[in-house]
């Protein structure tokens, strides 16, 4: 086996196995999950393999946690993993934190701003959303890189992500407000109190939604978190199956904590709940330690060539479809060959499919044009 070099100090080193993971988890958004469900069906699995995976592809109700439960915490995991490779990196070549901190401001701006744009740009004033999921993304993103720049002893962010769990813990569950209830509900909890009054916006349910206001604090936890993965895995300087060890027993450790505190506080998507966040955390160490065993570690590159375009240009596709008509050419290009079969699960899978195609051809130019657009 030939010797491995260490990179230089100075030289720009990028998780490969991270970019794949950010692919994979941007491919179930963007249509995989639809595709896969049809892609299951056709192939014959028994009926209630079909279901089970059928309703993994979709959100759980209240306390329930399903796959697609795992999407958003995972992406909120990651953009915090990437912190130590891009903003410390530059504080260690002398940057001053003063100015790493308007940059970490900027980009939880722009991230927000795109979020808001999609129903801005309608030009409908009572539609504006302004709680969105790059709502959570950039405010999460600021304030767990924030914290990784400006406390460098590892114990006390360790501290301080137990900390914020814990006090949105007690918040949520005795902090009292205008009809608080006994028990929380969906609409009847300080999370939607403050949803329905800390800014006036149009929400995604009725009394509630999912991704305003307070549930910052413990997303933004998550992405603390991910910040001390990454400096974890950056320490060392080349990949080794040591780290990837590590990353799965802390996965499991987050897995124990996450199920014993759901007996306190249940895991709830919904309020982004103390337990959900350290579950999610389990799950997200766990693949990630996964890919970066065998992408980084063990040289399997090939594994994630269809999710890295996709990863490159995470927030570039996931506002692209917002923008653009990807349907309107779905249906342009694969509606007439899905008409010729009478199987609905067939029609279903060339469509989905068709969907994705579509999207990771133009994600895949940009890759090999080296075009990747960030904020």
């Amino acid at each position: 086996m030939p010797h491995q070099v260490p990179p230089a100090p100075d030289e720009k080193v990028r998780l490969t196995s991270l970019d794949a993971l950010r692919g994979f988890d941007m491919f179930w958004i963007i249509g995989g999950s639809g595709m896969m469900v049809a892609l299951i069906k056709i192939l014959g699995f028994p009926e209630n393999w079909v279901e089970e995976f059928a309703k993994q592809m979709t959100h759980g109700k209240w306390d329930q946690y399903h796959f697609t439960d795992l999407i958003f915490p995972l992406f909120v995991f990651m953009s915090g993993v990437t912190v130590p490779y891009s903003i410390l990196a530059k504080k260690s070549k002398g940057v001053p934190s003063r100015t790493l901190q308007l940059q970490i401001i900027r980009r939880t701006a722009i991230i927000v701003l795109i979020g808001v744009s999609f129903t801005a740009f309608r030009f409908r004033w009572e539609e504006i959303r302004f709680y969105q999921v790059l709502w959570i993304i950039g405010m999460a993103y600021g304030i767990g890189a924030s914290i990784n720049l400006h406390i460098r002893s590892w114990k006390y962010r360790i501290g301080i992500f137990f900390g914020i769990l814990v006090t949105y813990h007690l918040a949520m569950q005795y902090i009292p407000y205008p009809g608080k209830g006994d028990t929380m509900t969906w609409g009847n909890n300080l999370a939607a109190w403050m949803d329905r009054n800390l800014i006036q916006t149009k929400l995604l349910g009725t009394t509630s939604d999912p991704e305003g206001s307070i549930r910052i604090f413990p997303a933004g936890a998550l992405g603390l978190l991910g910040g001390l993965v990454g400096e974890r895995i950056k320490s060392y300087q080349i990949p080794r199956l040591r780290c990837g060890i590590e990353l799965f027993a802390a996965g499991l450790f987050c897995l124990l904590v996450g199920w014993l505190w759901s007996f306190s506080f249940p895991i709830i998507k919904v309020l982004w709940s103390p337990s959900y966040i350290v579950w999610s955390a389990g799950w997200s160490l766990l693949l990630l330690g996964l890919f970066y065993t065998l992408i980084d570690v063990w040289k399997m590159k090939w594994l994630g060539w269809v999710f890295l375009p996709i990863g490159m240009n995470a927030i570039t596709i996931y506002a692209a479809q917002w923008y653009f008509p990807f349907h309107a050419s779905r249906d342009f290009f694969f509606e007439g060959l899905a008409s010729h079969f009478e199987n609905p699960d067939m029609r279903n899978f060339i469509l989905s499919a068709g969907l994705v195609i579509i999207e990771w051809l133009i994600l895949y130019a940009l890759y090999r044009k080296k075009i990747f657009l960030r904020v």
